[in-house]
């Protein structure tokens, strides 16, 4: 009996060890998502990715501050999804993020246009600092505190909700394009050109 005990729990360890922390993306009515101030629209095709960036619990003192997109602390890309066929929100799905069921950290989600790229690097390489060659929406949540990771036999945690260790939606702000500078110096040269000949006229 006592080496059947002991093998059960040696089994469940390794179970454990060896499964990946989970999340549940699932967001509802009063945790929608906007485009530019307005619920991102449905779509059966992916209009927009979203990403949850895991950090060590007590990374952010307190929950409900926003982050940079490019605070090196918080670009550690721990799960991707996108937009579901219902206005404002995200595709229903429970995704591995890494790290073991169990572990205990501070999270934030951000979205941004599919257009922009497929992975958080390129759309952070898009985005340009503010700038991008091709208008894009991008935003961010505000910060959660101590989200505990799912699998075996530990419940998966819903990101978002009115709970103390969830967040809200939030809106992705369209950032629009901005001129590369040989596109600026040949519409300068056109406007140039067409007060000269008005001139002449």
């Amino acid at each position: 009996m006592k080496k059947l005990l002991t093998l059960t729990v040696l089994i469940g360890a390794t179970t454990l060890s060896f499964a990946q922390g989970t999340v549940n993306f699932a967001n509802s009515a009063a945790t929608l998502i906007s485009a530019g101030a307005v619920a991102m629209p449905g779509n059966a095709t992916a209009q927009f990715n979203f990403a949850v960036f895991l950090a060590p619990s007590g990374t952010a003192a307190a929950g409900g501050g926003t982050v940079l997109f490019t605070d090196p602390i918080w670009q550690t890309v721990a799960g991707i999804n996108n937009n579901g066929t219902t206005a404002g929100r995200l595709v229903t799905a429970t995704k591995d993020v890494g790290g073991s069921p169990g572990n205990v950290n501070d999270f934030i989600v951000r979205g941004w246009s599919a257009s922009a790229g497929a992975t958080w690097a390129a759309a952070l390489a898009s985005w340009n600092n503010g700038q991008p060659t091709t208008a894009m929406y991008i935003g961010s949540s505000v910060i959660g505190n101590d989200i505990v990771l799912g699998g075996g036999a530990l419940p998966i945690p819903t990101l978002f909700g009115a709970g103390a260790n969830q967040i809200g939606g939030f809106n992705m702000a369209l950032v629009p394009a901005v001129p590369e500078p040989s596109s600026m110096v040949l519409a300068g040269l056109g406007a140039a050109s067409l007060l000269l000949f008005r001139r002449r006229k």
